[in-house]
């Protein structure tokens, strides 16, 4: 790729596990997949990632097997950097200049804070994480109606922003949770125009205590989560589908989700 692809994933609703599916999706990338990554922490004051890394790194000097698996990897561990939101603009276009191929940044958990509409604008594709409670489903669409506001196509003068699309996505998925729960939702978003990825990231147990800056689950872990296909899906909108990763899979829009759910009688209520 000649140019990085700047992606971030947002919400404005902390606890929502951006940050936890930043680094599958950034170590995926990096260690299964052969992509040149670089992480952008911008959730500042607690910079998650960033305490991730440093907790990893703190291992490697306490732990000799950790250390070696490390070195029998034999990959270079992806960059994570940290940046104010105001200073966010300048750090990304520094990354843009080092040979990246995805460049992932972890915003902060509110759209209230000075310089969040120039980083918006310098993201070419937004993915906000998901759950089916009527709060987070109200916050992502909010910010999916902002979002719009700095959509590349929407500019008066398109060289003012880089943003090309936004899409949520269903994070912490719970087979258990009644069926007419996500599919009312789901028909919400259809009715409003609004994006939704097919893939659904599941609540297990790998989820959140496998997490690595420095380590990706192995293909099987990340399809049994449900991040292969979000990785596969993300990649065929960001790439296109029918390209090749440096890895040589073939990338492919997976297709829809045929996960099963209980039925229950349906809501008139109103999300």
């Amino acid at each position: 790729m000649s140019e990085p692809k700047v992606i971030a994933f947002a919400t404005q609703k902390g606890g929502a596990g951006k940050s936890t599916i930043t680094v599958h999706v950034a170590s995926a990338l990096a260690y299964v997949y052969g992509y040149k990554v670089a992480i952008l922490d911008c959730d500042y004051p607690q910079n998650t990632i960033q305490v991730y890394r440093n907790q990893e790194l703190q291992k490697i000097n306490t732990d000799e097997a950790y250390k070696n698996r490390l070195l029998n990897q034999g990959i270079t561990p992806y960059p994570v950097g940290i940046s104010s939101v105001e200073k966010a603009v300048d750090a990304i276009e520094s990354l843009e200049q080092q040979g990246y191929d995805f460049i992932l940044v972890d915003t902060p958990g509110t759209i209230n804070i000075a310089g969040l509409p120039e980083l918006l604008r310098m993201v070419q594709y937004i993915f906000l994480p998901m759950e089916a409670d009527q709060g987070t489903v109200a916050s992502t669409v909010g910010y999916m109606q902002i979002l719009g506001n700095f959509i590349k196509s929407a500019q008066p003068d398109p060289d003012e922003s880089n943003l090309l699309g936004y899409y949520a996505f269903w994070n912490r998925f719970v087979k258990s949770e009644k069926k007419a729960t996500y599919d009312k939702i789901e028909a919400f978003f259809e009715q409003k125009g609004l994006p939704l990825l097919q893939s659904r990231v599941e609540l297990l147990i790998g989820y959140k205590e496998k997490r690595s800056t420095l380590f990706s689950l192995p293909e099987r872990e990340l399809e049994k989560l449900g991040l292969g296909k979000l990785i596969m899906e993300m990649l065929s909108i960001v790439l296109g589908p029918g390209q090749t990763t440096p890895s040589g899979k073939r990338i492919e829009m997976p297709v829809a989700s045929t996960a099963t759910v209980e039925a229950e009688p349906a809501s008139d209520d109103s999300l």
